[in-house]
């Protein structure tokens, strides 16, 4: 598969539990309830530095936008975060980070994220996941990674991955699995169990609280890389939706988020073909029909690095990744008009990840 950007994959021999430590928590009951954005507010990450990103709410009917948080409340510089979700209410963000490092986790003396949610106004941050243990037991350059966090649908947890890397006869070894805590913090356990791949990328279906993630190199006898459906949850035997192949006619499928419909008839996701030289570019699946469509291929020297759609449908926002200027930026397809217009939301070069 391709990486089209946050994390990656080797061969998934199951992912790292957190098992004890301290969290720096300010109480329990899943936090202040910052005021719900509207259905139409935009988010997505500006990188302010290679290691420091700031999470943007933008209206895109006046083209106001703030920052909601840079990650320097716990008096650093900032940090930079691998994934980000809203919960169900649109009133709190979870977000995993290296932000509030405590002394337990530097005690590991290897740096590991943590699970945080905080209020759409950016306060009150609260940790949920207790400190990682090292248990890297001399592998080189062993890596516990924590990312990408969504919430279910009823708001009480939080489903993350947690992969664990190291280098093992030159090559990369191990892998990401979903793992699960509850939103006023706690032990996070094991979603579902191993498939012989890395599972990764959760997107929820928002009727039916169903899982859909991504399974990317998988072990030999496994059961194959592509879109997979889990049940709200998780399970062994999910049901997968879309093989990822680079063979003709087949699609590729990307290491990015997915992106529902509201309705959860479908969802966009990232991938290449033969139409879009294997570059990444937006598809649109249909659950009834089990077919996936190109809905924009990538132009020349550029890849579709994540996509989001608007709640009511009418939007669709692109993060577009140039590998000649090495830049990010998005993109917004506006498909109200009979002929859909684009238009250019960011010339920063460093704006990508949108959602709403």
């Amino acid at each position: 598969m391709v990486d089209a950007g946050q994390g990656g994959g080797a061969a998934a021999t199951g992912g790292g539990a957190a098992t004890g430590g301290g969290t720096t928590s300010t109480g329990g009951g899943g936090g202040a309830l910052g005021p719900a954005l509207a259905a139409g507010t935009l988010m997505y990450v500006r990188a302010t530095a290679s290691d420091r990103d700031s999470l943007i709410a933008r209206d895109l009917s006046t083209g106001a936008e703030r920052v909601v948080t840079n990650l320097t409340g716990d008096g650093s510089a900032g940090w930079e975060m691998r994934g980000y979700s809203l919960s169900p209410d649109r009133r709190r963000f979870a977000i995993a980070s290296l932000f509030g490092p405590t002394a337990a986790d530097n005690a590991t003396g290897l740096a590991t994220r943590a699970i945080w949610t905080f209020a759409t106004d950016g306060s009150d941050f609260r940790r949920l996941t207790p400190t990682f243990p090292n248990t890297g037991a001399g592998r080189s350059n062993f890596s516990i990674e924590v990312s990408n966090p969504v919430w279910s649908g009823d708001g009480r947890t939080v489903l993350f991955g947690v992969g664990n890397y190291w280098w093992q006869n030159n090559m990369l070894a191990g892998g990401t699995l979903p793992w699960v805590v509850s939103a006023t913090a706690g032990i996070p356990t094991q979603w579902t169990t191993p498939q012989d791949c890395s599972v990764i990328y959760p997107a929820r279906n928002p009727v039916t609280g169903g899982m859909l993630l991504i399974h990317s190199v998988c072990l030999p006898g496994g059961g194959g890389e592509g879109l997979f459906l889990y049940p709200p949850g998780g399970s062994a035997m999910p049901q997968r939706l879309l093989a990822s192949s680079r063979a003709a006619g087949g699609i590729d499928v990307s290491l990015s988020t997915p992106s529902w419909l509201s309705d959860g008839t479908g969802f966009l996701f990232i991938g290449g073909s033969e139409a879009t030289e294997w570059r990444s570019g937006i598809f649109l699946f249909d659950l009834a029909r089990g077919t996936a469509t190109l809905v924009l291929p990538p132009p020349v020297d550029t890849n579709v690095d994540s996509a989001a759609i608007s709640p009511d449908g009418s939007k669709i926002v692109y993060c577009l990744r140039n590998h000649v200027t090495s830049t990010e930026d998005l993109r917004l397809i506006d498909l109200t008009p009979s002929t859909p217009v684009l238009s250019t939301l960011t010339t920063d070069g460093k704006s990508c990840y949108p959602s709403f």
